[in-house]
């Protein structure tokens, strides 16, 4: 369609583990500040006028083959029409290299509302923030994600603006974090490049990425370790909800990873838990997902029960040791599968897809003998699942998000209670 995706991802290594949470910090202020040449209303305008859309994130994909390795990525991704590609990567370069950063009375408006964003955000997927913060207690690369935007980056937030709100000396180290991180991120050497479009739209990227490199700083980057120790903290977070949200998660053999475990997804979703969770129990909702990389995770949500899940969820070897079922629903299981499978994607989403599968290390025999045993799957193949669901569970990774009166009722299963919110 004569559109250019482009993503400029510059790697997180540069920036130290305590300083992380600034990272993610810094892409809600960059194109909210003014620049040397715009200010950031006029900044807003240009991006919208000559753009489909500017956006700044932090992602973070497993390494498939080094076990507890991943790489975190700052991203730059905008869209663009061909012949504004050369805009794309201006703009770009004018807010990462000359943003002011120092303006202390909009960052503090910044602050509040990010704080603001984040709650809501917190309160609209706290399936999602439980099931982060549980493998966040045994995966690197999950802690990593808590950091830089699960319930630890949320609770940066709020001590950062309560402390700018109060403190000057506070506001002017802030300024200078800022500073400093975007000076490690925004290096000539640190940059990797995901570009979508046909071989027309090809033909601007070579010139104008050169443009752009030589806009960046040149210095040599020192590259951080992202030390991690496992940790089951097994937290509960209380909320003025009425309900729950009930994470089990845990690891199990990366190499015992089969195509058998998405329809197990299917199983789950729509038949075990659909009917002991949402049908018997009440609750709205309820999750499964069963990851390359050897994660695995269940979690309800809007959940009245707490501690009457978790036995569900132990129940599922038991479930899976007797599962019989004839070759028609079986057959509607695969098929199931295979739908989520062969979604088709919008070049956006293909680009995206290219950029992940570089990153973790994904081939195109590993998707094609996944796509087999898929189709090939029956129930004997589910059976011998109850193996990886036990090592799952035996991690022993619990979070729940929800009702302070349910947590602080079945505070036997929690190592600390905390407020969600302070």
């Amino acid at each position: 369609s004569g559109i250019a995706y482009i993503k400029l991802l510059f790697d997180m290594n540069v920036i130290p583990k305590e300083d992380l949470p600034y990272a993610s910090l810094l892409k809600s202020v960059l194109g909210y500040v003014d620049t040397e040449n715009f200010t950031y209303r006029d900044l807003t305008s240009e991006i919208h006028l000559n753009s489909g859309g500017l956006d700044f994130y932090v992602s973070s994909w497993e390494d498939l083959n080094e076990k507890g390795a991943f790489k975190g990525a700052f991203t730059a991704g905008i869209k663009v029409l061909y012949e504004k590609v050369g805009f794309a990567f201006d703009i770009i370069k004018e807010i990462l290299t000359a943003s002011k950063l120092d303006d202390e009375k909009r960052l503090g408006e910044i602050l509040d509302e990010m704080r603001s964003r984040s709650r809501m955000r917190l309160e609209g997927a706290s399936h999602s923030a439980a099931v982060a913060r549980a493998c966040s207690y045994f995966s690197p690369v999950r802690a990593f994600d808590d950091m830089t935007g699960g319930i630890e980056y949320f609770h940066f937030l709020e001590k950062t603006a309560d402390a700018y709100s109060k403190d000057e000396k506070f506001r002017k180290e802030l300024v200078r974090k800022l500073k400093e991180t975007a000076e490690k991120l925004f290096a000539a050497d640190n940059l990797m490049v995901g570009y979508t479009a046909d071989e027309e739209g090809y033909k601007a990227l070579p010139e104008e990425l050169k443009k752009f490199k030589a806009a960046l700083s040149d210095k040599p980057s020192r590259r951080y370790a992202f030390e991690f120790v496992p940790e089951l903290k097994n937290e509960g977070f209380k909320t003025s909800s009425k309900v729950n949200y009930v994470a089990r998660c845990g690891s199990f053999d990366a190499e015992a990873y089969t195509g058998a475990l998405e329809v197990l997804k299917v199983i789950m979703n729509y038949e075990y838990l659909w009917q002991n969770l949402r049908v018997i129990g009440g609750a709205y909702g309820c999750m499964s997902n069963f990851g390359r990389s050897g994660t695995g995770c269940l979690v309800s949500y809007r959940d009245p029960k707490l501690a009457a899940t978790d036995k569900i969820y132990e129940g599922i070897p038991e479930y899976l040791k007797n599962f019989s079922i004839d070759e028609r629903d079986m057959t509607k299981y695969v098929i199931g599968t295979i739908s989520d499978m062969d979604t088709p994607l919008l070049p956006p989403y293909k680009g995206a897809k290219a950029v992940s599968a570089w990153y973790s290390g994904i081939t195109d025999e590993m998707l094609a003998e996944e796509r087999r045993q898929v189709l090939a799957a029956q129930p004997e193949d589910i059976r011998a699942l109850a193996k990886i669901i036990r090592a799952i569970l035996s991690t022993g990774s619990f979070c729940v998000v929800g009702n302070s009166e349910k947590i602080k009722e079945n505070k036997e299963l929690f190592g600390s209670i905390k407020n969600l919110f302070n």
